[in-house]
């Protein structure tokens, strides 16, 4: 019996090479390591999540995932969650590493 099915390894392989694969990949990738940036501070301070989330205005359960790197954060909450941490929030628009 012969499947018309394309696999899922071809299906996955065409994905990763569209632009918009690519795309998604480097803005979950800036999510991630904005979240791990607030992570390290936050234990650097001694802080738990119930008590960053309190001093940045907002839920533990939503700092949680923004930690996780499951959301992509706005500046005004990245400036709230930066005061929090007593700490300067950096943005930065740099060219494209070669």
């Amino acid at each position: 019996m012969t499947s018309n099915h394309t696999s899922y390894e071809d299906l996955a392989s065409q994905r990763r090479g569209s632009d918009e694969y690519r795309q998604g990949r480097a803005e979950a990738q800036r999510a991630y390591l904005l979240g791990r940036a607030v992570r390290e501070r936050r234990l650097a301070l001694g802080l738990s999540q119930v008590e960053l989330a309190t001093r940045a205005g907002m839920t533990q359960p939503a700092l949680s995932r923004l930690e996780a790197g499951g959301v992509i954060p706005t500046i005004p909450l990245l400036d709230r969650i930066s005061a929090a941490l007593d700490a300067d929030l950096i943005v930065q628009i740099a060219p494209h590493a070669a």
